[in-house]
């Protein structure tokens, strides 16, 4: 609910929810709050969304659009890595609405852990692009409400491709 009260009703409307995480059960290794378009996705396992990532260390955070590792890792098994990478890449090389502060370059949460863990792998894999945030220089509320607003034109730009079906028929090649 906190997203909420930051962001205008323009951001948070419609099929957009919001929900955030710092474990269950357990302290997460990276908390995150996700932003869904539920139309084509309603929680962080599956599908596309928006996702604040903050780092283990939390000296940094990524606005990332991203997608639900769980599910890559629950069917292709060994295959995950190779198709959730095919699926970024895909995304990254097609979509049209990236801007120059948006980066396909990999969003780093792992390189300051001792123990790796599958689920923070996956959040670097199915980063398709992402802007880092360093805590001691972050931009002012208005250039965080353009990137947020800029990678919500992304994620409906990969929604209306997934409900074209030629394109969705395309992207399944991909696996």
């Amino acid at each position: 609910s906190g997203l909420k009260k930051a962001v205008s009703d323009d951001f948070i409307a419609g099929n957009i929810t919001t929900e955030g995480s710092v474990g269950k059960g357990n302290w997460a290794t990276v908390p995150w709050i996700g932003i869904f378009d539920t139309a084509i996705s309603n929680s962080a396992t599956k599908g596309f969304y928006i996702v604040y990532l903050f780092s283990p260390d939390m000296n940094s955070v990524y606005l990332s659009l991203n997608q639900g590792w769980t599910f890559f890792n629950d069917i292709y098994g060994r295959n995950a890595k190779n198709n959730i990478g095919k699926v970024s890449a895909y995304w990254q090389n097609t979509l049209a609405n990236r801007t120059d502060r948006m980066t396909t370059k990999p969003i780093d949460l792992t390189s300051s852990l001792q123990n790796k863990n599958s689920l923070v792998s996956g959040y670097e894999l199915g980063n398709i692009f992402s802007i880092k945030y360093n805590s001691d220089n972050l931009p002012n509320n208005d250039q965080l409400l353009t990137d947020l607003k800029d990678m919500l034109f992304c994620l409906n730009e990969i929604k209306a491709d997934l409900i074209n079906e030629k394109i969705f028929s395309k992207i399944l090649t991909i696996y």
